[in-house]
């Protein structure tokens, strides 16, 4: 194997963490101000994510600004449950996510991943889907630089493809001029990451907890200790 890519969101970090605290902070809030919603945090992040998805193609499709995707993906949440919130509000939402993202760390264990990736020869690279912006932000906030140049952070915006289209994936094999079955990609999402990768010719390693029935990847763990010991072997 010659290089070794991730996925930004839900693989380096977990957003997860970064959503629920701030559906606390605006669920405290709110219970005052009458837009706290009547759900738990699963049940809310659920229907965030579809509207997340919904608008960000809007985004990508040229339909929305960046700022209007990320506003409206908070109303129509509040509004799916019966809650009117204003710009404002979407906008103090979108803050405090952004004061929590500040806040992010690389795990002990996927700094040992890429120091032994590095240390072997191997490419680093992060592709992932987003605004340019955002997630340089998140990849800065994070101390990626230190381990990855900035010129092999693969965002969808910057490139005008997303993943799991097989261009996304060629540009990257391209510009590091290595085989596609000599570079591995580590994910969490199974459509966008794992079978976009083999789609390509990658490799890929589902980053998830429990294996997907008949799955296509090469493994599937959320340990990063474990793909460590597996990269020696590929």
């Amino acid at each position: 194997m010659k290089a070794l890519g991730f996925d930004l969101d839900d693989t380096i970090y977990n957003r997860l963490t970064i959503y629920e605290q701030t559906f606390d902070l605006m669920q405290v809030e709110g219970r005052e101000a009458g837009y706290a919603v009547d759900v738990d945090f699963a049940t809310f992040n659920h229907i965030y994510a579809q509207f997340s998805e919904s608008e960000y193609q809007a985004f990508m499709a040229g339909k929305k600004t960046e700022a209007a995707f990320k506003n409206d993906r908070v109303i129509l949440t509040y509004a799916h449950f019966g809650k009117e919130i204003d710009e404002d509000l979407a906008k103090k939402f979108n803050q405090a996510k952004n004061d929590f993202q500040h806040k992010l760390t690389l795990s002990d264990e996927l700094v040992a991943l890429m120091e032994a990736a590095m240390v072997s020869g191997q490419h680093l690279f992060v592709l992932t889907n987003g605004s340019t912006k955002a997630q340089i932000d998140k990849l800065s906030s994070l101390g990626m630089e230190k381990y990855i140049p900035q010129e092999r952070w693969y965002i969808s915006e910057a490139m005008g493809v997303s993943k799991p289209h097989k261009a996304a994936f060629d540009q990257i094999a391209r510009d590091l001029q290595v085989d596609p079955h000599d570079i591995l990609f580590v994910g969490d999402d199974y459509a966008n990451d794992v079978e976009g990768a083999i789609n390509a010719g990658w490799q890929a390693i589902h980053f998830a907890k429990e294996e997907r029935e008949n799955t296509v990847a090469t493994c599937t763990t959320d340990d990063f200790l474990e793909i460590r010991t597996l990269i020696t072997g590929l």
